[in-house]
């Protein structure tokens, strides 16, 4: 698209009511996703911005952020073909693994799409969401907003009123999508981007999405407020994995909330490398009996990184289970926010529960972690347990490595490796899995024997 064809209110910095509107006229919206929009944006307005004296917010200094300092939208120059996308993006692509369905958005704009034609025979739907809002209202119009709504918080709210771009999944019922499916969003310009992701999962049926977020390096700041809404249906299957690994120019906000139906199962993998500040709420709704969680975190900062991560177990039906295990790395000036709840509901009864925080400090700098595991149970017939801990590289463990003719870097590297192995163990896919290890190894940097010694 070109980008003179994108209204001038939308090339100029900061986000506004007359955004919102032009936005939504650019997009031809339907008139009830534009009152919604102005809505979220009322909202928007009327909340105040967050501070360090709100309790969600008392470790992640956010007063420098102001929506006034970035563009609302990001135009994109159309492609066709894989080959015509920028070198960064295809390399993005084969370094990934196989996949039966691929999205790349440029900056606000689809750039790249390609869905399997057995897919296609089968009635998955896989394309950018102004296209379903098009093509597919019936599927996405009830869905929309139902997990994240304007009202969830100040972000949220913003996300709702000025999102560009995003994604749309539907996969029918008894369907299962064998190779994944992934999107990729990529940013190269000083801007910001808004994405939306629905994934909707019908009855019996089964699939991999895998959403990432990666950009150019640049001096200005640039910010991305996205939303994730995973709708899982009866005995359906959902892994959702969600790799930020922005460059540090960037400040990322999202929130990822699902909903599980009966006997369905959720996996989620949220991993997070880059941005100079990110802020993150994983939320999982248990809300119907059988229904079964799997929350994996996986996070690595260095230098002067804040990386802010929020979780909810909502146990709301009875007889459900979820497990959750994150774990971090830090070093240099960094800080590690990690806050999970177990909330279990009046009625959940047998509920099962666990939740697991762990973080290890490369070095002898700055680096600081908070982690803060809570409770909040209100059925008495349930099994839930929360812990956490903190600490540095054991000096014991690198010896014991080294006794064995095994050089002190390498060493190391085993240690982080092994530390973070709790969590790539479990994932099933070889290339994702080869790909973070080869981003941990690019985390764990040449100066890394020299800040341990």
């Amino acid at each position: 698209m070109s980008t003179n064809s994108v209204p001038e209110v939308l090339r100029s910095k900061g986000i506004n009511l007359e955004t919102v509107k032009a936005l939504s006229s650019f997009k031809d919206e339907p008139g009830w996703l534009t009152e919604k929009r102005l809505e979220a944006w009322r909202t928007f307005e009327s909340l105040p911005m967050p501070t360090l004296r709100d309790e969600a917010w008392r470790y992640t200094d956010i007063s420098d952020v102001s929506v006034d300092d970035f563009l609302p939208y990001a135009p994109s120059p159309g492609v066709s073909r894989e080959a015509d996308l920028p070198d960064a993006v295809q390399r993005l692509i084969h370094e990934g693994e196989e996949n039966s369905a691929l999205l790349v958005q440029h900056n606000s704009e689809t750039a790249y799409s390609r869905v399997d034609e057995e897919l296609s025979r089968k009635g998955v739907v896989f394309t950018d969401l102004h296209t379903a809002l098009a093509e597919h209202e019936d599927l996405v119009r009830d869905r929309l907003f139902g997990l994240v709504p304007g009202d969830y918080d100040k972000f949220a709210a913003l996300s709702a009123a000025a999102f560009a771009g995003g994604s749309f999944l539907y996969v029918p019922r008894g369907v299962d999508v064998e190779l994944p499916i992934q999107s990729y969003r990529w940013l190269d310009v000083v801007g910001s981007i808004m994405p939306r992701t629905l994934v909707v999962v019908e009855e019996g049926a089964s699939v991999t999405y895998i959403d990432e977020y990666a950009s150019v390096d640049d001096e200005d700041p640039a910010f991305s407020n996205g939303a994730v809404e995973l709708y899982v249906g009866e005995s359906a299957n959902l892994r959702y994995v969600s790799l930020q690994n922005w460059e540090r120019n960037m400040l990322h906000f999202n929130t990822i909330r699902s909903k599980t139906e009966k006997d369905a199962t959720i996996n989620s993998l949220v991993v997070s490398f880059g941005s100079q500040l990110s802020r993150t709420n994983v939320e999982a709704g248990l809300t119907a009996a059988g229904s079964d969680s799997e929350m994996l975190g996986l996070y690595f900062a260095d230098q002067n990184q804040v990386l802010d991560h929020h979780t909810l177990q909502d146990h709301i039906a009875p007889n459900a289970h979820s497990d959750l295990v994150y774990k971090g790395a830090l070093r240099d000036e960094s800080l590690a926010v990690f806050s999970g709840l177990i909330r279990v509901e009046p009625g959940a009864q047998k509920t099962d529960a666990y939740q697991t925080n762990r973080n290890l400090i490369l070095g002898t700098d700055d680096a600081f972690a908070v982690s803060l595991p809570r409770l909040e149970i209100l059925a008495d017939d349930v099994k839930c347990s929360h812990g956490s801990t903190t600490g540095q590289v054991d000096e014991t463990d690198l010896f014991y490595l080294m006794s064995r003719g095994i050089p002190r870097r390498e060493a190391e590297k085993l240690v982080v490796f092994g530390f973070f192995g709790e969590i790539t163990s479990r994932i099933p896919l070889k290339g994702l899995k080869d790909k973070l290890d080869r981003a941990i190894e690019g985390k764990i940097g040449l100066g890394f024997e020299e800040r341990v010694a």
